[in-house]
């Protein structure tokens, strides 16, 4: 069957990318358009038929009707970023995930084309989910950087961070391979209580700092009107806690309220995030969305039903709109409830629709 999109003209530039897109892309980003979500969705997912060679095999060998709407955009699943190379050009940059549940070799990878649209997203999203870049002030790291992990698209994210918020460098804490809790921990224990920090950390190594704490009975109260950002849930620590838990022993440890805990969700193969304070919900910016789908049948759910979240991401320009995650949640009022991962389990079927034909 011909898709609709193959007859259009490609309007993609010498270097693989389509220039007027994404001057739409960043201007939905930036507020600055009235364009809606819809329009822009459908225009990007026609420009990744053409240009993405993998997500092309894809959306062909699915079948089915072109989408009308961005909600029946063809969602790639998250497992395809580790079985094919889901780009509209070549990369300036390949992010790779983890690997924890199923080791080094299996990988997911971003291959991001654009990494200043990966910026303007992540760095719009932050400032409108914790405070605007106006309000410089220190940072201290306890996550991972583009120098400790240069591969890590969240170590790129809290470099860009860094440079933007930062009233000078920020001070780094989590190696390639090990937290240095002590250092840290003399930090907390000489700020200056009249200056705000940001403090950045991936919430296994809060939870190692509150142990620390513990330990040794004591405490670093953070200095009035500072924000912790944690992101990664308990991934690295001995065994898994409820966001409530976390924030009970963070608010403990570092003398802080619950509001100034803000939690960052992501993926590798997304560029842009959700943000909760408190224990959620999860707030998207306007240029990302997500569905709750049944795992059978992969339609939507209605609000308050339990099932696996669907991302549509316009940063995403470069690579795929639409991505399939075995995350667990739900829609609540005003956002997303988190409550995990599925079972582990590759989609069924996935590498065979990505690979290309056998001649």
């Amino acid at each position: 069957m011909r898709h609709p999109a193959d007859s259009a003209s490609s309007g993609i530039s010498a270097d693989g990318l389509d220039p007027a897109l994404r001057a739409r892309v960043l201007a939905f980003i930036a507020g600055t358009s009235r364009e809606e979500f819809d329009a822009l969705a459908l225009a990007v997912y026609r420009y990744q038929y053409r240009a993405n060679p993998a997500y092309h095999r894809f959306v062909s060998r699915r079948g089915g009707a072109a989408p009308r709407s961005w909600r029946e955009i063809p969602a790639v699943p998250a497992a395809a970023f580790k079985d094919a190379t889901l780009a509209c050009a070549p990369a300036a940059r390949v992010y790779e995930s983890s690997g924890t549940t199923e080791g080094p070799a299996r990988r997911a990878q971003h291959h991001v084309s654009d990494p200043g649209l990966y910026r303007a997203a992540a760095l719009a999203g932050f400032a409108a989910a914790v405070f605007p870049a106006t309000e410089r002030r220190p940072i201290l790291v306890a996550a991972p950087t583009r120098a400790s992990h240069p591969r890590s698209s969240l170590g790129e994210m809290v470099t860009w961070i860094g440079e933007v918020y930062g009233t000078d460098a920020p001070r780094a804490f989590l190696g390639a391979d090990h937290l240095d809790t002590a250092g840290l921990a003399a930090a907390l224990g000489s700020l200056d209580p009249a200056r705000p920090v940001l403090l950045l950390a991936v919430t296994s190594a809060l939870l190692h700092l509150a142990d620390r704490a513990a330990a040794a009975r004591t405490r670093w109260p953070l200095p009035t009107g500072s924000v912790i950002v944690d992101t990664g849930g308990c991934k690295g620590y001995p065994h898994p806690l409820s966001r409530a838990a976390v924030l009970a022993r963070v608010t403990r440890t570092l003398g802080v309220r619950p509001e100034q805990i803000v939690n960052e969700y992501g993926m590798t193969e997304l560029c842009s995030q959700y943000y909760a304070r408190r224990a959620g919900p999860w707030c998207a910016p306007p240029w990302l969305r997500t569905m709750v789908c049944d795992p059978a049948s992969g339609s939507e759910l209605p609000r308050g039903e339990i099932g696996l979240l669907r991302h549509v991401d316009l940063a995403n320009l470069g690579s795929v709109i639409a991505i399939q995650t075995e995350d667990v949640g739900r829609a609540v009022p005003g956002g997303l409830e988190l409550l995990g991962r599925a079972a582990a389990s590759e989609a069924r079927g996935c590498s065979l629709l990505l690979a290309p034909e056998q001649e």
